[in-house]
């Protein structure tokens, strides 16, 4: 049974055994939640009144349950909030996807697509962080996948601060390639609250906003989804017009454009090259095969082949042409379709 008593002592300990990067424990009757739930909130609901969400309405649909965590889990009395990383930024880092036979016709993932999909590995890390809790305790977890602003509660813990890019920064990493997961428990555990030091402040800096090159992201604003490249290329379900195709450069999933650059370094490419050829010719049941544990599977076969197909209208040249031919003549999706007579 976990004792109050040097609780903060266990809890880092317990997030270094499972592989996490750092924790905290919020109780969720601490007298300053309240007041920050509902000041995140009143930002959300303006943010979504503007439209900035773009196709994303589930963000609408959740935000009732988002915005009161204690309705959402009226069983819970603490919250545990974990973070962690995955091969992200690590240009060495594996991936499942083919090397590219050739440079005729490449597009690009995230480098936070390298390694087991984030989700898969923050869940893995709260069922055994709950094992070893005890399994007395009742437990919920989530990474990224329930009404939850992991966010919030991260920076109300300690954990770091939201950059100007909207990830959480966290400061002995000073970068923002971490993940959060959550786990919600019925246990009344002591709070653990840290102090955050970030090493410098995202006022000093703004490589990100500098860096973005579709000016998504404004000093002190939530981010202009239907401007960012990662809305476009994995939330976006319809067709891509021109412009949002010339927008996307040659993402065909996420963008790495605003974290390769927290903090301004010498630039590593991690990003994750496939060739085009690949993704529109192999059987979408292969593909699906080799994408089931990686974070690319979330936006799905079709998604990153209306991506391709963007791409390659814009580059106009013999083998990209010749890549549209083949499809065009065998693809029975409509999205595709509608996409291969776009503009």
């Amino acid at each position: 049974m976990i004792k109050s008593e040097n609780f903060d002592i266990w809890l880092s300990d317990a997030a270094t055994r499972v592989g996490a990067h750092s924790a905290c424990c919020i109780r969720l009757d601490h007298p300053d939640l309240v007041k920050a739930i509902r000041e995140n909130n009143e930002r959300i609901h303006e943010w979504l009144s503007a439209g900035k969400h773009g196709e994303m309405d589930y963000l609408e649909r959740m935000f009732s349950k988002k915005s009161n965590p204690w309705k959402t889990f009226p069983n819970a009395k603490a919250v545990i909030v974990l973070t962690f990383t995955n091969g992200w930024g690590d240009a060495n880092a594996t991936h499942p996807f083919p090397e590219p036979e050739s440079d005729e016709a490449i597009g690009y993932i995230s480098s936070y697509a390298r390694e087991i999909d984030y989700h898969n590995r923050g869940r893995a890390m709260l069922n055994e962080l709950h094992q070893l809790l005890g399994y007395e305790i009742e437990a919920e977890s989530a990474v990224d996948t329930k009404p939850i602003d992991e966010r919030l509660f991260a920076t109300f813990g300690g954990l770091g601060i939201i950059g100007a890019n909207n990830l959480l920064r966290v400061p002995d990493r000073t970068n923002v390639r971490v993940f959060i997961g959550t786990l919600f428990v019925n246990a009344e555990l002591p709070n653990v609250i840290h102090d955050v030091n970030m090493p410098f402040s995202c006022n000093d800096c703004m490589a990100c906003i500098k860096n973005c090159p579709t000016d998504a992201i404004k000093p002190g604003m939530p981010i202009d989804a239907p401007k960012c490249i990662s809305y476009l290329t994995i939330e976006k379900r319809s067709v891509l017009s021109r412009l949002e195709a010339e927008m996307i450069e040659d993402w065909i999933f996420g963008c790495d454009h605003c974290s390769n650059v927290c903090p301004p370094k010498e630039k590593i490419d991690s990003r994750i090259p496939v060739d085009l050829s690949w993704l529109l010719k192999t059987s979408a049941g292969e593909i699906r095969r080799i994408i089931k544990d990686n974070a690319t599977s979330y936006a799905g076969v079709t998604r990153l082949r209306r991506n391709a197909i963007a791409l390659l209208k814009l580059r106009n040249n013999s083998k990209s042409n010749e890549l549209l031919q083949w499809t065009y003549k065998r693809t029975g999706s409509e999205l595709l379709k509608q996409q291969l007579n776009a503009w």
